[in-house]
């Protein structure tokens, strides 16, 4: 046997609905189908297309509407005098339930006004309820019956206004750079969020809190003001759901109410406080619901007022670096470690001061020996040189050596408590991204010829910028690209014949190739999570050198001289 149709069991249901409609009607109003007889059902269905040409979805709307059809006849709308009913009809952001229901109130008001209604109002408002007990538990055409049948609201129940406020703020000072200093100043408290008919809730509520246990911590406030209430036992329902499970309140409890709200727990970077700089941690993520019938007698809802609270971090950071360069010296060829500069670091949260010994050892077990090993390892390139003899490397080699400070930390956005909060960031960064002074020696043979080579590399990659980033509309990424320098630093060969035996001369017959390439500053971390890191590396090309040498019998000669080959020296971050 075929299955019947979906849709066919949904138009017999209407039609059954239809049906059961018209018996409760003409029981209701017997006067009118014998008036009508036999037009009565076609009454009743060209007052049900009505109701759903005018966007009534339901059948208990449906319903309701067509009983009033009964009270002023039908497409009373469109007669003289029923201008109010054309206008609610027409009515935006009410929906079909809210027309339903004010076409209900104003026609009670309308028979109470007319000295010769034939209908008493109480008369109407009872048909009206008994209605909505014999229908309200249906869905709409073509889901007739729905699993979970919608409540049917009754009585105007709604909302006037609703604020939210910060009632104790998490965090009441954070770091700016005036007059050369860094200061920590007051933060003005973010004004209260307003809910009502002009003002819909915003999809994100921020807030700045700290983790659970930690103080002080954000506590919000809610007061409310109800325009009609159907129960007070039941309405305005308050709900505040969490990690820290649901609360609840309840009637006239939710005329102000305050609860405490937190962050997640934020672990360290796993190279020390202050490694990671900038980094967007996840917020806590609460759900604030305040529920109501929606309903009104006369004009637009408001309805239920529902809205995520994100809770972000209240903490507020800030860092100085300082590294001086070491003082130039010869490099030895045992493997013994290069001279050091000096790194001093200060990092305070909140005011409170934090170890800096494992950022402090970062930059010198770390940057600073990786360039120790990079001087051992050109040095060991140049011993290598064909035809070079006396190898010796005199200098000083520093990434990343003089002045940066930084301040960073979640402030909520330009709207207060309405939407995301973002990550704030200053900085200041005078730098050198790198600062080479290296002399390369060495006496090179070539055919009968003896000379002095020296190769220098002397030169500086600034790295200076002001980073700032204090409204949500500019993204951080851009704003940290700046406090990247990439660099080129060239060599330069000399070339100093030797007195011998021989008379064969050399010279060099073009500029030297070559350079120290490399980039160093912050960039996005690269061990997973956010924020940036430290980062330096430094590679080498290839240098070469165009020489020539004349002898007085076989003439003159030339070739490419190779000095290094290419060469990654390091690639070190802070992490």
């Amino acid at each position: 046997m075929k299955p019947q149709d979906n849709d066919e069991v949904e138009q017999a249901a209407w039609a059954e609905f239809v049906g059961q409609l018209s018996a409760h009607l003409a029981a209701q109003w017997p006067a009118l189908p014998e008036r009508l007889g036999e037009r009565y059902a076609a009454f009743v269905e060209h007052a049900v297309r009505e109701a759903e040409k005018r966007g009534f979805d339901s059948a208990a709307a449906v319903a309701r509407y067509v009983n009033l059809c009964f009270v002023w006849g039908p497409s009373f709308q469109d007669k003289p005098g029923f201008e109010w009913a054309s206008g609610l009809l027409g009515a935006q952001g009410i929906g079909p339930w809210g027309i339903v229901h004010q076409l209900v109130r104003r026609s009670l008001v309308e028979l109470q006004r007319l000295p010769d209604a034939r209908i008493e109002p109480a008369t109407l408002l009872s048909a009206d309820g008994r209605l909505i007990d014999s229908f309200g538990h249906l869905g709409r055409r073509g889901a007739l019956r729905p699993p979970e049948p919608p409540p049917r609201p009754r009585r105007a129940c709604d909302l006037e206004a609703v604020e939210l406020r910060l009632l104790e703020p998490a965090v009441a000072e954070h770091y700016v750079h005036v007059g050369g200093e860094w200061q920590r100043v007051a933060l003005a408290a973010p004004a209260p969020l307003r809910i009502d008919g002009a003002n819909p809730a915003p999809r994100t509520v921020g807030v700045l809190s700290r983790p659970p246990g930690e103080r002080p911590q954000a506590r919000l406030q809610l007061r409310s003001r109800s325009h009609a209430v159907c129960d007070d036992a039941v309405h305005p329902s308050l709900r505040f759901g969490g990690p820290h499970g649901l609360w609840r309140w309840q009637g006239h409890e939710t005329r102000a109410v305050n609860w405490p709200v937190a962050t997640r727990a934020q672990p360290a970077p796993a190279a020390g406080p202050g490694s990671a700089i900038a980094e967007e941690t996840t917020p806590e993520t609460t759900l604030l619901e305040l529920q109501v019938c929606g309903l009104r007698d006369e004009g637009q809802a408001i309805g239920s007022v529902a809205t995520q609270v994100w809770v972000w971090p209240a903490a507020q950071w800030w860092l100085e670096v300082q590294r001086a360069a070491p003082a130039a010296a010869p490099v030895s060829g045992d493997g013994r470690e290069a001279p050091r500069g000096v790194t001093r670091c200060r990092l305070e949260c909140d005011g409170q001061p934090h170890d800096m010994a494992p950022l402090r050892q970062g930059f010198e077990q770390g940057l600073d020996r990786a360039t120790g090993q990079a001087l051992q390892d050109l040095l060991s390139a140049w011993s290598h040189v064909e035809g070079l003899t006396a190898p010796r490397l005199e200098g000083q080699l520093a990434l990343l050596v003089g002045r940066a400070a930084f301040t960073w930390g979640w402030k909520l956005s330009e709207n207060g408590l309405a939407g995301p909060a973002f990550m704030r960031l200053l900085g200041e960064i005078e730098m050198q991204a790198c600062q080479a002074e290296l002399s390369f020696e060495g006496e090179l043979a070539i055919a009968e010829s003896r000379s002095r080579i020296v190769l220098r590399c002397a030169a500086t990659a600034p790295l200076r910028q002001q980073l700032r980033r204090e409204a949500s509309e500019l993204p951080l990424l851009p704003v940290m690209d700046a406090a990247v320098a990439r660099f080129r630093l060239p060599f330069e060969a000399e070339v100093l014949p030797l007195a011998g035996d021989s008379a064969t001369l050399l010279r060099p017959t073009g500029p030297c190739s070559g350079a120290l390439v490399g980039e160093a500053g912050l960039r996005p971390r690269t061990t997973g999570g956010s924020g940036f890191e430290w980062f330096a590396a430094l590679r080498l090309e290839p240098v070469s050198l165009p020489v020539e040498w004349v002898d007085p019998v076989l003439g003159r000669h030339s070739r490419l001289q190779a000095l290094f080959a290419a060469k990654d020296l390091f690639n070190w971050r802070l992490g």
